[in-house]
């Protein structure tokens, strides 16, 4: 009998694609059990081809099931490695983990039903959901202010969606926020969501992954990996809280999920929706340009109003316990005192900020990062946020001192300060205090039944929780923030100014924001109630004159290798390489130089910039950027190519 060639494509981190043979039939999408070196990987049909002329290794097992990868799938998989110029295998691994693929037995659970709830919608949200066409694709922008009610937007779209039999999958950037949308959405739709994210259990991950890729569940609310699990009959894809920085992955692939969502959707000609109070500035572009339609809320329902924005200047202020300015610890006093509730966001984690030496002023930093080393009072340890490093002992390599001083302020010693203010009036929710799904659930949890008036956290608190009570929100340390060497370090900024603001008086209670700052003439304070576009249009003319997204397409490039010179000259080698062929008018290479972060877990890092007007040219430089680092790369040194960077550290 004469044997049959397939196309495998594997999870590893080259192109990915080898040729096997077979003696039985096998289909397009199946999975199957392939010798690969001396180990034994899963693989996807890709193709049927001819016989090659070198040797080829045998299938060793086909999972014997109904192709769970459609060809539409493969092609997105495809489309998404050309966009990132990154080998196909690595995609792949990169978007579906190894237990996943490897699953031998699909088992399916049984899908909870509720009795369905209707809700009243507003003019302005009927008129955005007529507006979505649910049989082609069209990708939709919903720009709506905090509490303007998009959530229904996209519960009443998925529920038009899958009274059809089509599946919706609901994308969020925290896992915190599958926790209070779960519930609305099961009585809203009539059935429990399935979820997917990786605190999940292993068995559980299995399960939903399964349900939906089988279409036995039709709703999926899922983190960023959902958009990867293989869905048949999709109907709606919707990206809540679009512009949120997690929704970039940092490993390669390095895709931001927002993007491949509307490509997956433009792929399966369906429609998309994102939505978010501060879209980025990219989407705002994109519908300014008509490639997206805009959708705008500008009114919270039932009358809520936004809150009062207070700027507090610390340098004319008194700070209570070197901590907080004066008005707002008022206002926190007067918060518990009327049991109403506040939100007390500081985006530092951790006792302290940083270390120094009380002999000579040396700032205590990792040996393999260079960062400076945070404390945790209540785990009683200092360690590296990056490398999770602990030092039990530490000295001053400038001096020989052992005695270090805490300054600045984390999560935790604010925590513990307001504790000793209000005494059991305050939760700390971040993610040195909520190591587990079911200790986040169980905290804010405990915020919504009142059992504390006051909520301190990170950033894990400024998106999507809804808490009637709230009337009051204070923000320290924003300043670091605006401060980052980013270009988007604006951009973020105030999107996370307005989150947490919109956090305060979103039903019955009217709410007040005070940000607390030493610059207090930043312009972007000025904007944060505006529900226009007056940030967009300053922000706009910033990045035109400087030639950033969206007027151009970026990429870094990242060696890092243990050795510090092998990696400098290898990075230098592709740096002069790519300069001297791709260095025109529609490209520009920038000069090698030390990342932000020069050391990390202890490998050294080097990084050039590429900016382009042409997204073509800049994929030909990072292709070619690649095959040269291939040839002269040494031992496990490796190159990280990163295109629409989120991060510039």
């Amino acid at each position: 009998m004469e044997n049959n060639y397939y196309n495998i494509l594997l999870p590893v981190p080259t192109e990915g694609v080898y040729t096997y043979y077979s003696s039985g039939e096998i289909q397009v999408g199946e999975r199957v059990l392939v010798p690969f070196g001396n180990r034994t990987l899963t693989g996807i049909v890709l193709e049927k081809t001819c016989k090659q002329d070198f040797e080829c290794k045998e299938i060793l097992m086909c999972y014997n099931e109904e192709p769970l990868f459609s060809p539409i799938y493969l092609n997105f998989l495809k489309q998404m490695a050309s966009y990132y110029a990154c080998p196909l295998g690595l995609v792949l691994h990169g978007v579906i983990s190894d237990k996943l693929l490897n699953t031998e037995t699909f088992e399916t659970g049984n899908i909870e039903i509720h009795e369905k709830k209707d809700i009243t919608l507003n003019k302005a949200q009927k008129d955005i959901i007529e507006s979505i066409n649910i049989h082609k694709y069209s990708c939709h922008l919903i720009k709506g202010i905090t509490g303007s009610g998009k959530t229904e937007i996209y519960q009443e779209t998925a529920k038009k969606v899958i009274s059809e039999g089509k599946q919706v999958l609901y994308i969020v950037p925290e896992i915190s926020l599958t926790l209070q949308l779960i519930k609305r959405m099961s009585y809203r739709l009539g059935v429990s969501p399935s979820v997917f994210h990786y605190k999940l259990s292993d068995k559980l991950r299995k399960k939903h992954f399964i349900d939906f890729a089988t279409g036995k569940s039709l709703f999926m609310l899922g983190a960023r990996s959902s958009l990867f699990i293989p869905a048949k009959n999709i109907g709606l894809i919707i990206v809540d809280e679009e512009h949120e920085s997690s929704y970039k992955q940092d490993e390669s692939p390095a895709y931001n999920l927002r993007d491949m969502a509307v490509l997956y959707g433009s792929i399966l000609n369906i429609p998309v929706i994102l939505g978010s109070a501060t879209p980025s500035i990219e989407s705002l572009y994109n519908a300014k340009t008509n490639k997206y339609i805009l959708h705008e809320l500008k009114d919270r329902p039932n009358s809520a109003t936004l809150p009062e924005i207070n700027i507090i200047d610390i340098k004319k202020n008194d700070m209570v316990g070197s901590l907080i300015a004066e008005p707002i610890y008022e206002r926190l006093l007067q918060v518990v005192e009327n049991n109403k509730q506040a939100i007390l966001l500081l985006n530092r984690l951790g006792y302290s900020t940083y270390l120094y030496c009380q002999q000579c002023g040396q700032v205590a930093t990792c040996l393999n990062c260079s960062v400076g080393l945070v404390s945790s009072k209540s785990k009683q340890k200092i360690f590296c946020r990056y490398c999770d490093t602990e030092y039990h002992k530490l000295t001053c390599p400038v001096c020989g001192s052992n005695i270090f001083k805490e300054y600045g302020a984390g999560t935790e010693k604010v925590e513990e300060f307001l504790d000793e203010m209000f005494p059991n009036k305050v939760i700390r929710v971040d993610t040195e205090s909520t190591s587990s799904l079911k200790t986040l659930d169980k905290n804010l949890k405990r915020f919504e039944n009142k059992e504390a008036n006051i909520l301190v956290g990170t950033q894990l608190i400024a998106k999507g929780l809804h808490f009637p009570e709230v009337t009051f929100v204070g923000i320290l340390g924003i300043d670091n923030l605006m401060a980052l060497p980013d270009f988007r370090a604006m951009e973020k900024a105030y999107q996370l100014l307005v989150q947490v603001s919109g956090r305060a008086g979103r039903e019955h209670l009217s709410g007040q924001v005070y940000i607390q700052t030493s610059n207090p003439e930043t312009q972007i304070f000025s904007m944060i109630n505006d529900t226009n576009t007056e940030f967009y249009d300053w922000e706009i003319k910033r990045r035109k004159i400087t030639s950033y997204p969206p007027f151009t397409k970026l990429a870094r490039l990242i060696f890092s290798y243990i050795n510090q010179e092998e990696c400098y000259e290898t990075a230098k080698i592709v740096h002069n390489n790519i300069k001297n062929l791709f260095n025109n008018n529609n490209i520009k290479i920038y000069s090698l130089k030390d990342a932000f972060l020069a050391k990390l877990q202890n490998k050294y890092r080097y990084e050039i910039l590429i900016k382009s007007s042409s997204n073509q040219e800049i994929n030909k430089a990072l292709i070619y950027a690649q095959q040269i680092f291939n040839k002269y790369k040494k031992g496990s040194m490796r190159l990280k190519i990163d295109k629409d960077p989120y991060f510039m550290m």
